[in-house]
């Protein structure tokens, strides 16, 4: 599974991870497919080539998922667990810009999704 995944399913199939760009909290700015791809468990994440700190999410939009318990003090933030997306939720804990590589500028920017890795990490 890849963050480009949902992305296909909605219409653009020529999508690829390097199609992707953030900086990561620790200043160097990346494209997805430059980052460590971790696909142990039921979540793909992305972790920054210098920090190594897992900074994107991608996991299957599971029904099942919605009826796990959210962390502490997290009911009220929902809607900052992630983007669902095609039967994907993708977070990260920096903006990704949806920038292909000859792109002058960002055709789409996903906002960070601050609880997304408290919410679903430790499934």
């Amino acid at each position: 599974m890849r963050y480009c995944d949902p992305f296909r399913a909605a219409g653009r199939p020529e999508t690829t991870d390097h199609d992707f760009l953030l900086t990561c909290s620790c200043g160097l700015e990346q494209r997805l497919d430059e980052m460590t791809i971790d696909e142990a468990g039921p979540m793909t994440l992305y972790d920054c080539a210098r920090c190594t700190k897992s900074v994107v999410g991608v996991l299957a939009d599971d029904p099942a998922l919605a009826e796990t318990p959210e962390p502490q003090g997290m009911a009220r933030w929902g809607e900052s667990a992630g983007h669902k997306l095609r039967g994907y939720v993708i977070g990260s804990r920096v903006d990704v810009a949806f920038r292909p590589a000859d792109a002058d500028a960002d055709l789409l920017r996903l906002p960070a999704t601050p609880y997304f890795f408290k919410r679903y990490l430790d499934l």
